[in-house]
């Protein structure tokens, strides 16, 4: 299991693109076949996890469904294709919700890794999903690294079209390496933070080492946002994920450590970019951002199809037939640069539906995650919802999400919300108080509190099955011990 989730989180941070995109969504298809069977009793078990499952599925195939014509003539904005259809003197016959089911399809198979690393997290156990971060850090500093090189040595780049002269790393949008590295600050510290390391000194040293990385990296894609939410990452990393490493240092130390990092990186990153990202902030360049008028066009789309959507992926192509003559630009507008927009353009009522849903269920679990018995207890899913709230924000001026490696990541962070199956088990041996007995494998604090309190049904139908082989009580002792999901 975790092998192969590597291989596909690996696909999906490298591969970019409509035709390169196949790689990963074909290599997700054998961890799908290993992942659902081992989460199904899971699934059953927390119905908030089942339904993030069949809410992200569920919308698209709702809008692949064929329907008679004259229910398909009266949904709004399908009168200009009916005209087309008479005009040609083409029949109307059966057609779905999508104006364009060849993208909707695509919508779909492309959440294929996202949902196939959802579900692999869900049976892996603490120290599998503290190394899968550490996979996915690694492949954020080969990014950080690759932008360095994009910048200082002027490539390799390797989209044709991509935002030459600035670090991009493994994407075509500078944009999109800010956003993997800014959340990718909670994830790494959370999971080095749990590793095991001969001394503190050793673990402070690979911390300033990695953050240095991939704070460079932000700084070289000198886009905005990298200035603002990198700032966000790197303070809410400090004072929530490794707060028991701080507190060991004391407060003094701690300030001056920080202080320390600030004033060595400073002159680098002024050297690097940060006063020209900081000089793009000017107000007539904001005023002036073609997100504005993109977003207005967008806006009255999303009216014109309104509850329905014009379907999922179809935004490249339905957008030109609402864009004023006035705002035609020689580029072609590939997105609305407002995620929340273009969820409502392309997925309509249900959309919202879903979209509110999730909202729900992310304050819950960040109420959950943050409220704590101790510091280090609930670190992966502390980190896990720095990151998503993170994206989310930056979904309101740009689409980090609508790229593959950052869906990912982002599915790979909810699915951290929910205890790791080791916890269950050792729940169940104590009665609902083994998280105090247990010795973290890997570190000297204490193991992290499960993310959700709902596991004794799930836990027990686990034992039961593992009592067949008569090693039930070696086998707790091992899984609670090291963290093993098998």
């Amino acid at each position: 299991m975790f092998w192969f989730s590597c291989t596909v989180l690996a696909a999906s941070f490298v591969f970019e693109g409509p035709i390169s995109e196949a790689i990963p969504e074909l290599m997700s298809l054998p961890l799908l076949a290993l992942a659902l069977p081992r989460a199904m009793p899971f699934l059953k078990s927390f119905p908030s996890a089942l339904a993030l499952v069949v809410g992200v599925i569920a919308l698209p195939f709702l809008q692949l469904i064929p329907l008679p014509p004259e229910l398909w003539k009266a949904l709004p904005g399908r009168d200009f294709v009916a005209e087309i259809l008479t005009t040609a003197e083409a029949p109307i016959s059966w057609r779905p919700i999508s104006l364009i089911p060849s993208e909707t399809w695509r919508a779909l198979l492309s959440l294929l890794p996202a949902v196939a690393i959802f579900l692999a997290i869900l049976s892996l156990g603490r120290d599998g999903r503290r190394r899968l971060l550490l996979v996915a850090l690694g492949i954020g500093v080969a990014s950080a690294l690759l932008g360095m090189l994009q910048v200082l040595g002027g490539g390799p780049y390797f989209y044709t079209f991509t935002n030459a002269g600035t670090a991009v790393g493994f994407f075509a949008n500078h944009n999109h390496l800010a956003a993997l590295e800014y959340a990718l600050l909670p994830l790494g510290a959370a999971a080095l933070a749990e590793t095991k390391t001969p001394s503190p000194a050793i673990l402070a040293a690979i911390l300033a080492a990695v953050a240095s990385a991939l704070l460079f990296a932000l700084i070289l894609t000198l886009s905005r946002s990298a200035v603002i939410l990198g700032g966000l990452s790197a303070a809410a990393t400090l004072a929530f994920v490794l707060t028991p490493e701080l507190t060991v240092l004391g407060r003094r130390r701690t300030l001056a450590l920080i202080g320390t990092f600030a004033l060595a990186l400073l002159p680098i990153a002024i050297g690097l970019g940060l006063l020209h990202i900081l000089s793009r902030f000017e107000k007539q360049d904001l005023g002036e951002d073609l997100r504005w008028t993109i977003a207005a066009n967008t806006l009255a789309g999303l009216k014109s199809y309104f509850p329905f959507g014009a379907g999922l992926g179809t935004f490249s192509s339905v957008y030109p037939l609402h864009e004023a003559a006035a705002d035609l630009v020689p580029e072609l507008v590939n997105r609305a640069h407002n995620d929340l927009l273009e969820t409502l353009l392309e997925g309509g009522a249900a959309s919202l539906l879903l979209l509110l849903g999730f909202i729900a269920w992310l304050g819950a679990s960040t109420y959950r995650a943050f409220v704590r018995e101790d510091a280090v207890k609930g670190r992966q899913a502390r980190a896990g919802v720095i990151a998503m709230w993170l994206l989310l924000i930056h979904s309101l001026w740009d689409y980090p999400l609508r790229t593959m490696a950052l869906e990912t990541l982002f599915c790979m962070c909810a699915a951290l919300q929910f205890e790791a199956p080791s916890m269950r088990i050792s729940r169940f041996r104590t009665g609902g108080r083994g998280e105090h007995r247990i010795a973290h494998h890997s570190h000297h604090f204490p193991t992290a509190k499960h993310a959700s309190h709902r596991s004794s049904k799930f836990g027990s139908t686990w034992a039961l099955g593992v009592e067949n082989y008569g090693q039930t009580v070696r086998l707790f002792s091992i899984i609670a011990l090291k963290g093993d999901s098998r």
